[in-house]
Parts: structure tokens; C-alpha cells; sequence
């Protein structure tokens, strides 16, 4: 098999409790069965402490499974006063359930490759990410077994890891400006989406290695004018009715952390329908505003989502949602500028992706209701987000 990472996943290092915020409280940490079989079988007074810290999910309202129990602040049971876990202390690292081994870690497996990254809600992630100033790449170790369970068509695996690389010479084509390049971004997605479509409705898989060689028939060319999504190149327009259109299915997400209801709070005292523009405008122009942190930003979120698509085939719903999280990032990014009286630093670069990262990426519920909502609204079709780029 092989093991797929970018290249700086290896320089990766938890700084335990010199780290300002914690990967143990503002979620539910779910306990795999084997380890929670393991808990059980603890004894002593650690042990008892253990089994009273743990309870089962409801099936119904949260989807089952084993959980650790939450204390004060959403605080994981297992935290301690100085943000160390007491399970690792007393039985070593080799018992932490896969949840806290894995973190800040995401996988995705298709055809003989796991796909590994590194999750920016956790601050350490963004300071190795965005103190790059070289482009990233992925990077393939092969390792022994095999991950193929033979259920991916191989054409098509073949067919998204040229697209996902495509994606990342797209966003990180340092001869044009970020816009520029989410707007190139999007109609490239929207091409492929035609002809994954086309290649589906001919049940024949084979079409997209013939699109990609230029070597497509008529038919397809004519599918794929047809059927694409952005016909239009609209005017840029930074309004706030947009800013206010895309930001709703974020206000309803399910609150993970205090650090997002202050963000929320911060919009509605700050954005309004005479001031969004300005402040956008002003720090955009502004010399804290960086080129390269979105571009890290934009490729970090092909990694998380982009392959995704190998098992519904929709990939322009995950470019959207690549771009519409990145839209909401500037704006907190622009608000955040605005409360340090017009200056943004690297520290909060970071800061900010964390929030955000955490109330999306924490949460299998609010990241499906991003994905929902670049399917079905208005506001995320491909000409409305580019408009608001």
C-alpha cells in the first residue's frame, strides 16, 4: 500500500501543555470498542475513575458508540488543571483510544492509498503550515499489505488523483493572484464535474482518461457546454447581502466552542450593510493581508475534502465547499484585523484557521451541512461564488 502525506507531516509534534488551546475539550471524544473493552478490564481506583468517566451514546439522537464524558468548558474527564491527559500519565500512550492517537491526523483510504493530513484545529498544525513559504506537496511512502478492498474503480481513482494535483497547480499558480486562482479553481472543477457526470450516464469510466489526454469525442465536447455550471463571468462585488446569504448555514451549525459564538457575536456587532465592503476592502489592501496564507489555506482544504469524491462523485460540491470556507475564513480573518486596530499577524492566522477548523471539522454534522448547502443554494453555484471572491 501506499501512504500518501504532505511533506511537512513528519515535522509534526504535540507541544502537550505549552499548547494555548486543547484537543481534549469543545468536542465529543469517541472511544473505539476495543479500547473501551480495555477501560473495563482497568482496576484499582485509576480504574474506577476510568469506568465512571465514560458512557455509552444514544443510538438514536447521537449515533451510538462510547464516549468519554464531558466536564466543565466541554473538558474531556481525562484532562487535567495543566492540559495533561491522566490516562496517558498512568497507563502510557500505548492506551489512548485511536481518537486521541490519530488526532490532529485525518485519513481517507481509496483504491491501495491512505491519504493522511494534518487537521489545522490544532495550532501547532497551522504554525508548521503557515510559517511555509514553499509550495506544498504530497509525498508517497510505500509500506507493506494492501488497503484495496476492490470496490473503487481504478480508471476513476486514476482519473481524481490527477485532478486533486491539477487542483493544487491551479491554487498554487504564484503568476496569478489568489482570486484569480479560486475563480480558475471552480470553472476547472466544474469541467470535470461535467464529464465525471457524462462518464457516469455512459457507464463507461474510460471517457475521463480521454478527456484528460484531449482526446474526447464530439459528444462529450458538446455535454460538456451544455451542461457546465458557470456560463457567466460575473463582476466581483464584495456586498454584504452575500456576506449575510452564505454565512447563515455557519450561524446554525452546532456550537462547539465558545471561541465561534464570540465570532458570531463579532460579525453581527461588526459587519453591517454600510460597513462589510470597507472593511474588507481595507484589509485586503492592507500589508498584513497575505497571498501565501490563503494559498496554504486553499490547499490544505483540497486534502481534507477534494477526494472525497471517490465515493459520490461530486466533486464541484466539495470545490465549492473549498471556496466558500475560505470566504468565511477572510471575513474572520478581516474582522479579527479590524479588532487589533488594522493589524493581522501570523499568530492570528493561525488562531483564526483553528476556530474554524474546529467548529467545521469536529463536527460530521456541520461539515455535511456545508456540503448541503454548496449543493443546493443560490449563493454557492459557481458564477454567485465567483462574484463574491
Amino acid at each position: 500500500m501506499i501512504l500518501r502525506v504532505p511533506e511537512y507531516y513528519e515535522k509534526f509534534s504535540c507541544i502537550a501543555s505549552r499548547c494555548k488551546d486543547s484537543c481534549c475539550a469543545g468536542w465529543e471524544i469517541d472511544i473505539d470498542e476495543d479500547s473501551y473493552a480495555y477501560y473495563n478490564s482497568v482496576e484499582g481506583k485509576f480504574g474506577k475513575r476510568l469506568k465512571e468517566s465514560m458512557y455509552e451514546a444514544d443510538p438514536h439522537d447521537d449515533g451510538g458508540g462510547y464516549r468519554f464524558k464531558l466536564k466543565g468548558k466541554k473538558r474531556c474527564a481525562m484532562l487535567n488543571d495543566h492540559n495533561l491527559c491522566d490516562l496517558y500519565t498512568a497507563l502510557g500512550e500505548e492506551a489512548l483510544c485511536e481518537v486521541c492517537t490519530e488526532y490532529p491526523r485525518f485519513s481517507l483510504i481509496y483504491g491501495d492509498v491512505e491519504q493522511k493530513a494534518l487537521s489545522l484545529s490544532c495550532e501547532e498544525v497551522g504554525r508548521i503550515l503557515f510559517e511555509r513559504t514553499e509550495p506544498e506537496k504530497l509525498v508517497d511512502i510505500e509500506l507493506p499489505g494492501n488497503c484495496d478492498d476492490g470496490e473503487d474503480d481504478p480508471a476513476y481513482v486514476a482519473f481524481m488523483e490527477w485532478v486533486q494535483q491539477e487542483s493544487v497547480n491551479i491554487l498554487q499558480n504564484r503568476t496569478h493572484n489568489i482570486p484569480e486562482r479560486m475563480r480558475e479553481f471552480l470553472a476547472w472543477c466544474d469541467r470535470v464535474q461535467t464529464v465525471i457526470n457524462y462518464a457516469q450516464a455512459k457507464e463507461d469510466m474510460s471517457v475521463l482518461a480521454d478527456w484528460r489526454y484531449e482526446d474526447a469525442g464530439h459528444e462529450l465536447r458538446e455535454w460538456e457546454q451544455k451542461n457546465i455550471e458557470g456560463k457567466e463571468k460575473p463582476v466581483r462585488a464584495l456586498s454584504y447581502e452575500d456576506f449575510e446569504e452564505r454565512f447563515v448555514v455557519f450561524a446554525d451549525m452546532e456550537e462547539l466552542d465558545e471561541e465561534w459564538v464570540h465570532t458570531k457575536e463579532e460579525f453581527e456587532k461588526l459587519y453591517h450593510e454600510d460597513t462589510y465592503e470597507a472593511f474588507l476592502t481595507e484589509y485586503m489592501r492592507s500589508s498584513d493581508y497575505s497571498e501565501l496564507g490563503y494559498e496554504h489555506l486553499l490547499v490544505y482544504f483540497v486534502y481534507r475534502y477534494l477526494m472525497n469524491a471517490i465515493y459520490d462523485y461530486d466533486i464541484l460540491s466539495y470545490a465549492k465547499m473549498i471556496v466558500m470556507a475560505t470566504l468565511v475564513v477572510r471575513d474572520m480573518d478581516a474582522a479579527r484585523f479590524y479588532r487589533n486596530g488594522g493589524k493581522f499577524t501570523m499568530s492570528d492566522r493561525i488562531d483564526v484557521a483553528r476556530i474554524f477548523s474546529k467548529e467545521v471539522e469536529h463536527s460530521e454534522g456541520n461539515a455535511q451541512d456545508l456540503k448541503e448547502m454548496c449543493m443546493m443554494e443560490e449563493i454557492a453555484k459557481v458564477d454567485a461564488l465567483c462574484r463574491q471572491i
